[in-house]
């Protein structure tokens, strides 16, 4: 993850107890949409109805890769999807909510916190929260501490049958499952499994977890580490972390998030410090890793300066892929940028456009359910983008700022 603060340049924090939650905020249009979404990519599968909400996570503070210079963000922001407009309804206090994800029954949040200090203790934490159906409002169920040591939490998932967590901890390399109670209350840490080793870059001096992503059957639960560049497979035995698989990577390149095939027979990875996206076989009944088919690069052959990838979206389709680049150290006029891919009956990846208009450091996006839309999301820019894809040839237009966030890092969607 981009200049994330590791232990030897860490920046502590204390953040104890649980802040108020903050009234509704006179509900002021935050930008026109030309429609509003059908569903997230980001959230779990099963959600039938189209969305009436929209959750922003953000950082409030020491955002990696810096934030717009504007006002800082205060926590999680709460939308109302009404017509073409997007209106704010509510701000929860939250320290670095900076992922979250929504339970398959719709009537849960869960965010984590990317910390380093939790009462005096060196871990992250993760937050349950209930969603008012009436107005999509969210209140405070409990917060639970990671796993010690397990610093600066990066991505948190739901399991498909919503019973389990799974929290991937950038500081420590470590991987975390908490339990989900019947009325979304999160139990202590159950799973752990902590990575050892490192990679050749200097930003790969240990294991630094990214991301973890269930099957659709959950019958596995996958993860990436940026630092030891393997992809752990595990199934999940009676709230334990059970190893099934490891893939080792291409030295270097640093896997970040992954995405699946909607055959489930492809997996994609991105890669952020080499830029790439790669394309392995994966075999769902064992969890197993297939070797690499392709590795193609997010940015143009005359690409000049330091890549950072960020994010990977599969198309509902099957037939498109995209990627987001955010400019570090580059002049390049798509450092900045979505990159589009056509995705062929094999799983081969030919590029087919770059879009960079109206983005700053896209560090994640969201895909409507439908796939008529793509949804990104500009750090550096204080803005959501939403583009249309064209459903022949899958590229971007049509751009609109369907809303305005402080360093906005992730969106979720609930009906």
């Amino acid at each position: 993850m981009t200049n994330r603060r590791t232990p030897n340049r860490r920046t502590f924090m204390q953040w104890t107890g649980s802040l108020p939650l903050l009234g509704a905020l006179p509900k002021t249009v935050m930008a026109q949409a030309g429609e509003q979404p059908a569903a997230s990519g980001a959230q779990p599968a099963g959600a039938a109805r189209s969305p009436r909400f929209a959750y922003v996570g953000t950082y409030t503070f020491n955002a990696p890769g810096g934030t717009a210079g504007g006002p800082a963000a205060r926590g999680i922001y709460v939308l109302e999807l009404r017509g073409d407009a997007w209106t704010q309804v509510q701000v929860v206090e939250s320290a670095n909510p900076s992922f979250l994800a929504v339970h398959p029954n719709q009537r849960f949040l869960y965010a984590i916190n990317e910390i380093d200090v939790y009462e005096g203790r060196p871990t992250g934490t993760a937050e349950a929260y209930s969603i008012d159906p009436r107005d999509g409002k969210l209140k405070l169920i409990n917060r639970q501490p990671l796993s010690l040591s397990g610093t600066i939490p990066a991505h948190v998932a739901v399991s498909p049958n919503g019973r389990y967590l799974a929290v991937s901890l950038y500081g420590g390399g470590a991987y975390n499952v908490l339990p989900i109670s019947p009325d979304g209350k999160l139990g202590e840490v159950s799973g752990i499994f902590k990575d050892t080793g490192a990679g050749p870059r200097p930003e790969q001096e240990a294991p630094h977890a990214h991301m973890m992503l269930f099957d659709p059957a959950g019958k596995h639960v996958l993860g990436t580490d940026l630092g030891t560049d393997r992809i752990n497979v595990f199934a999940i035995e009676q709230g334990k972390l059970a190893p099934r698989d490891r893939a080792q990577l291409k030295p270097g390149s640093g896997p970040r998030h992954l995405a699946l095939h909607p055959q489930g027979k492809l997996l994609y990875v991105i890669n952020e410090l080499d830029g790439t996206v790669a394309c392995h076989g994966y075999d769902a009944d064992t969890g197993r890793v297939l070797d690499e088919r392709q590795r193609i690069s997010t940015t143009p052959a005359d690409y000049i300066g330091q890549k950072s990838g960020a994010e990977v979206l599969v198309h509902p389709s099957g037939r498109f892929l995209y990627a987001s680049n955010r400019k570090l150290k580059s002049d390049h006029p798509l450092a900045d940028s979505v990159a589009a891919f056509s995705v062929d009956a094999s799983g081969k990846l030919t590029s087919i456009q770059y879009w960079s208009e109206g983005l700053r450091f896209p560090r994640a996006m969201t895909m409507a359910a439908d796939g008529n839309h793509l949804y990104a999301l500009s750090q550096k820019g204080d803005t959501i983008l939403r583009l249309r894809i064209d459903p022949q040839t899958g590229k971007l237009d049509q751009p609109v700022v369907v809303a305005k966030v402080p360093t906005p890092v992730c969106l979720v969607f609930a009906a």
